[in-house]
């Protein structure tokens, strides 16, 4: 039988669980968002000090340098290619495939374009 006297018990459990709803679907559609990040680039400078070059764009040098660690840590599967000169002149020194990890020296660097 229908009563036009509410409940208050029965009530409770919806706003919480309608402000869960929203925020999983808004997660949902960060995540989706964040498939297609390119991951990161981890490298030691030459002053020994962690460095991080986020979202690196396929194809374009970066003129930076490391002296030890570096890792690839894509999410897509790309080679980074590391250079003993600024400007990725000359031949790479070094490359390192998805999830590599070796200690390098290099002036710059460039991941595989699409």
């Amino acid at each position: 039988m229908n009563s036009v006297v509410r409940d208050r018990r029965r009530g409770r459990g919806r706003v919480p669980a309608a402000v869960l709803l929203a925020v999983g679907a808004v997660l949902t559609s960060t995540a989706a968002a964040g498939a297609a990040d390119l991951g990161m680039i981890t490298y030691t400078t030459p002053h020994g000090k962690s460095a991080t070059l986020n979202q690196p764009e396929p194809g374009r040098c970066y003129t930076i340098a490391g002296a030890g660690t570096a890792s690839n840590l894509s999410l897509v599967g790309k080679t980074a290619h590391f250079y003993a000169h600024p400007g990725c002149k000359g031949a790479p020194v070094a490359h390192l495939g998805r999830g590599e990890r070796k200690n390098l020296r290099f002036a710059s660097l460039r991941v595989d374009a699409d």
